[in-house]
């Protein structure tokens, strides 16, 4: 199993935070505290950035809609980019992307007002 790795960048009141490797049930810890660090900035919006991620399982979709869920509470917006085509569609089938708009690329999700 691949080793995970988050990467949090703040940029004001923007907050990205890179995954690299598999996001499954191991990936929580890590998550969760790049959130919460973002969050504790007091940010407008937090971009998920998926292109270095291979899979993901259910415990994964579970945290996902955790940050889903922390991000509404807290008046946070959260996006995403880079997720493949698969996970897009077992997104859109759960209902993730309504949620959480996915974009074509880091700037999309940048601009983007939605």
């Amino acid at each position: 199993m691949e080793d995970l790795h988050v990467n949090l960048r703040l940029e004001g009141k923007l907050a990205i935070i890179d995954i690299n490797g598999d996001v499954t049930s191991l990936a929580e810890k890590k998550l969760l505290s790049a959130f919460d660090k973002a969050a504790a900035q007091q940010t407008k919006c937090i971009i998920l950035n998926f292109t270095a991620v291979g899979y993901v399982n259910s415990a994964g979709m579970s945290i996902i809609i955790s940050l889903l869920t922390r991000s509404q509470s807290n008046g946070q917006k959260l996006r995403a980019f880079g997720l493949s085509e698969h996970f897009q569609k077992i997104f859109d089938m759960v209902g993730i992307l309504k949620y959480m708009p996915h974009f074509g690329s880091e700037s999309e999700a940048r601009t983007n007002r939605s």
